[in-house]
């Protein structure tokens, strides 16, 4: 659920890669991989990331936080 500011703001919103839901930018995490051979950052959602949803291509760390 997007938060006040995020309601008034649409440029604070985006849409999870994982769960396609709509996450304010402040309960999201840029996770970067790979399509295409081109590098891309996926905006995904504290929960999914923090469920092992990796995009195509991740070779990173990625530590869990608190949802």
């Amino acid at each position: 659920m997007p938060s006040e500011k995020a309601k008034e703001n649409r440029a604070l919103v985006v849409t999870c890669a994982a769960c396609k839901k709509s996450v304010p930018t402040e309960s999201a995490v840029a996770l970067s991989g790979i399509e295409d051979s081109r590098r891309r950052q996926y905006a995904v959602c504290v929960p999914c990331a923090n469920g092992g949803w990796r995009p195509p291509g991740f070779a990173g760390i990625y530590n869990p936080r608190p949802a």
